[in-house]
């Protein structure tokens, strides 16, 4: 999609948060920031908010953006990690009792009601800006969730995570064949099951499962504050490889014009 005159767009309309959020949402992954080609692409696509992930050492384009008319919010920091998946080096579950099992259409509401309870407390970037409301928040993990099942053609899937025969988590991952990757999306284990290893266990299993599937390297990523989980990847191997950093800028250009 370009504008006349304009070169090609870098922001990309986001469906599913505008109609969420009630506000038009773009969002891109940027390496740099041209802060006048932005607020110009902004006024010229009636943007109400845009998500901007930048890599953590650009936080100069803060006071570029700033200079143009343009107030950020930086959000959250995002640091990624990955391991590559060498079957004969990776650790089986402690728990014999945990098993993955793929979602099908019938775990759709389940794996929602599930997101809805893990994420209930999680603070994000969306949690940053003012505009986006906390009960709609939590509405945009069960669809992020949901999303995954069942597995596609675009290499999204869902598993549910058992312990014992009872479901206490789920693992969304999205596999990149072009890549030899498989990206955590989003997992998690239920407050009632977790301090027992659950969640250690779950990556052991999803590691294990798709280096069987020829896969050769696993990706994830969460928010800086979530050090639980990094302490867990860190004791499984997992190299932290980058950091980038989430602005919000909420010129709501289309309300104005609404």
């Amino acid at each position: 999609m370009t504008t006349a005159g304009s070169g090609p767009l870098t922001l990309a309309f986001s469906p599913t948060e505008s109609a969420r959020f009630g506000l038009r949402v773009f969002r891109a992954n940027l390496s740099a920031v041209d802060a006048d080609a932005l607020r110009a692409e902004l006024e010229s696509e009636r943007v109400d908010v845009a998500i901007l992930r930048i890599p953590a050492r650009a936080l100069g384009a803060v006071a570029a953006l700033t200079k143009v008319g343009l107030q950020s919010i930086v959000a959250d920091t995002l640091v990624h990690y990955s391991t590559a998946l060498d079957r004969a080096t990776l650790a089986v579950p402690k728990n014999a009792l945990l098993r993955l099992r793929p979602a099908g259409d019938a775990d759709t509401a389940s794996i929602a009601a599930m997101a809805r309870t893990i994420f209930a407390d999680y603070i994000s970037h969306y949690h940053a800006n003012p505009l986006f409301a906390p009960d709609a928040i939590a509405d945009g993990y069960a669809e992020w969730a949901a999303r995954s099942v069942p597995a596609n053609d675009e290499g999204r899937s869902a598993w549910i995570v058992e312990l014992g025969g009872t479901a206490v988590g789920f693992s969304c991952i999205q596999i990149c064949a072009d890549r030899g990757e498989a990206h955590g999306v989003l997992n998690g284990i239920l407050p009632a099951a977790r301090g027992r290893g659950a969640y250690r266990d779950m990556l052991r299993a999803t590691l294990i499962q798709h280096a069987d599937a020829g896969i050769r390297r696993f990706v994830i990523s969460t928010q800086v504050h979530n050090l639980v989980v990094q302490r867990v990847w860190a004791d499984e191997g997992f190299r932290l490889d980058r950091a980038e950093n989430t602005l919000h800028l909420s010129p709501l250009f289309g309300r104005e014009r609404s």
